[in-house]
């Protein structure tokens, strides 16, 4: 047959039924598609690594070590300063009143903020999750990217 009465089937499949008994292409793609799917085990240590893990194994040694190199580091800042690390986080951490009257403090001041400030506030929420939405609706890359 020609390729336009092939392209009409494809096209429409139900409406040219007939087009199936004179072409054997058609036919052979038909009975393709509905061919019964085999199903096979998947050995996981046969995937490739995914794109987001550098497609390589990253070294847990030197993420372990630059880890403990900073905890080095600070230690050694905290007893330069003569101030045990305890008391410094402590000192440093305001109480759950202190914290509940600020926010107390910060919800009133965006309500008695000029209508402009209060605009702008909104046009930036909605633009963060505007930006939030499209990032988690992009195709993410496989492993054919």
């Amino acid at each position: 047959m020609t390729d336009q009465d092939c392209q009409r089937y494809f096209e429409d499949p139900e409406a040219n039924a007939s087009h199936l008994a004179t072409c054997a292409e058609c036919r052979a793609v038909e009975s393709e598609l509905h061919a019964p799917i085999e199903s096979r085990p998947v050995t996981v240590d046969s995937l490739p690594m995914a794109a987001w893990e550098g497609a390589r194994h990253r070294s847990w040694p030197l993420a372990l070590g630059g880890g403990l190199a900073v905890l080095a580091i600070s230690l050694g800042l905290f007893m330069m300063a003569g101030v045990s690390p305890t008391a410094a986080m402590l000192s440093r951490v305001p109480s759950i009143g202190v914290v509940s009257t600020f926010m107390r403090l910060l919800g009133g001041a965006v309500q008695q903020a000029p209508a402009g400030i209060q605009a702008g506030l909104l046009v930036l929420f909605l633009a963060v999750n505007t930006i939030f939405v499209l990032l988690l609706r992009r195709a993410p890359k496989g492993i054919d990217v």
